[in-house]
């Protein structure tokens, strides 16, 4: 059995502000000169897969290697739509996380030379009392969100015996910004992926909490000041 680790060259896709998950659909909509090179370089391959990454400066408008971060994520795209000469929207799926091990440019597109970099998976106690938690908190700060919308969160436990599916899936929910999104990408391991989750969800709970508070106390003082 070989332990070789596969490395493949696949059409890049650079992303602004937002991180795409392993696992999980996004809509893109690709204008870019280069980019849109590089989605028909992945449409003519029989695979039709691309390297997706994030800028790490969203104004960079052609992306170099030190633009891009070090891990991204392999994708495949499942619908095509072409609504303007200049402009392809994509439905992609992330496949796979990937390390960007060098960016080359073709004259027409970059392309990536990747590796496969899945997280480590540990099932232990504290795994699962982290994923219990997760979800829990995920819930929570849901509700105090929308707290007139009926949100289905069953999909959350159809997902919680893969703990990194669970992360990826909350995070996307939960549109953490791309600084926290692309860290939950980077670790390493599934327990260091709920731990940092946790605290991000926590945080958002306490900013939900001070929202609320601060809106009730504006309320107290419009009710008060139409009284006298």
């Amino acid at each position: 059995m070989s332990n070789e680790v596969q490395i493949e060259l696949l059409p890049l896709l650079p992303l602004k502000n937002t991180a795409l998950f392993p696992h999980l659909l996004m809509p893109l909509s690709v204008g870019r000169p280069k980019s849109l090179a590089a989605v028909e370089a992945a449409l003519g391959s029989e695979e039709k897969e691309l390297a997706i990454v994030a800028q790490r400066d969203a104004s960079v408008e052609v992306p170099r290697r030190d633009d891009l971060y070090t891990y991204g994520t392999k994708a495949v795209i499942r619908k095509v739509a072409r609504p303007a000469e200049n402009q392809i929207e994509l439905l992609v799926l992330g496949v796979e996380r990937i390390m960007i091990l060098a960016v080359e440019d073709t004259g027409t597109y970059l392309q990536a030379k990747v590796q496969p970099a899945p997280p480590r998976i540990e099932i232990t106690a504290e795994t699962e009392a982290l994923q219990r938690s997760v979800i829990e908190l995920t819930q929570k700060a849901v509700s105090m969100a929308q707290p007139q919308a009926h949100i289905d969160l069953t999909q959350l436990l159809q997902v919680r015996d893969d703990p990194m599916k669970l992360v990826y899936l909350i995070a996307s929910m939960m549109g953490l910004g791309l600084e926290k999104e692309q860290a939950l990408l980077e670790v390493e391991t599934c327990t260091d992926a709920l731990r940092l989750l946790h605290t991000y969800l926590a945080h958002e709970i306490q900013v939900l909490e001070l929202r609320t508070k601060i809106a009730d106390q504006a309320r107290h003082e419009m009710t008060k000041e139409q009284r006298e």
